[in-house]
């Protein structure tokens, strides 16, 4: 319908500037043929309905990719779980002087704040990875794979000196 006093979903009466305009509905009258008789074959072959991680060969890119979101998402846990520390009874502080006095030796301590550090390291080294992509630098394909190899050793020393230094 036209004209100013067109029927609107959102604003009924109001709607004379989109008269004539159709409004998009999650129902479809158009589909195209032979939809259903695909998604049928294809539940028949057991076919996933997408490509899934299952079917992929994991690649230098593709595990360095999830492993920089988990490292942030986990670091995130631990940046949040240490800031709740700080409100409880004894502040932060106190839990810290509580894990010192359990503490093991060098020998089991060190390997310890490494693989604590390692993510944090792997994160902030791969973040300035990220920045030369964002500059253009890096996209063929054996400087991702150099670049990535070399990320990940830098990880790894820099993690242990800091925990020999901490």
């Amino acid at each position: 319908s036209s004209g100013i006093n067109a029927e609107c979903p959102l604003r009924p009466g109001r709607c004379a500037p989109f008269s004539g305009a159709r409004f998009l509905t999650t129902t479809s009258a158009y589909k195209v043929k032979g939809t259903e008789e695909f998604f049928a074959k294809q539940k028949v072959l057991a076919r996933p309905m997408s490509p899934h991680l299952t079917i992929y060969k994991p690649q230098l890119t593709s595990v360095l990719s999830i492993s920089h979101r988990a490292s942030g998402v986990g670091w995130g846990v631990v940046i949040y779980g240490a800031t709740v520390l700080t409100v409880l009874p004894g502040g932060f502080s106190h839990y810290v002087h509580l894990l010192e006095q359990y503490a093991p030796g060098a020998g089991v301590m060190v390997p310890l704040k490494a693989l604590l550090l390692l993510p944090l390291m792997y994160h902030s080294v791969n973040g300035f990875r990220h920045l030369a992509w964002d500059l253009g630098k890096g996209f063929g394909i054996a400087e991702v794979y150099k670049s990535g190899w070399s990320m990940v050793a830098l990880s790894v020393v820099l993690s242990l000196v800091l925990a020999v230094i901490l």
